[in-house]
């Protein structure tokens, strides 16, 4: 009996641990998709000067927001 509980309880414990992770994961990319728009938004106000004196071009702004960022 002691052997049948222990073992529901390790199935629940990983099944909860795995809704957490999905939770967490989907946090993760709100945070990541947030913070691509803001980059985004804020590279595109500046002029085509300024983003040539740190590097990009105007055709850099968007891969650089959404892309540039991911460590894949």
């Amino acid at each position: 009996m002691t052997q049948a509980v222990l073992v529901a309880h390790s199935y629940l414990t990983r099944v909860v641990e795995t809704i957490f992770e999905f939770f967490k994961s989907i946090d993760k990319s709100r945070k990541e998709n947030r913070l691509s728009r803001e980059t985004f938004k804020e590279l595109s106000k500046l002029t085509d000067k300024e983003l040539g004196d740190i590097g990009l071009s105007r055709g850099d702004v968007w891969y650089v927001s959404y892309k540039g960022l991911s460590n894949d």
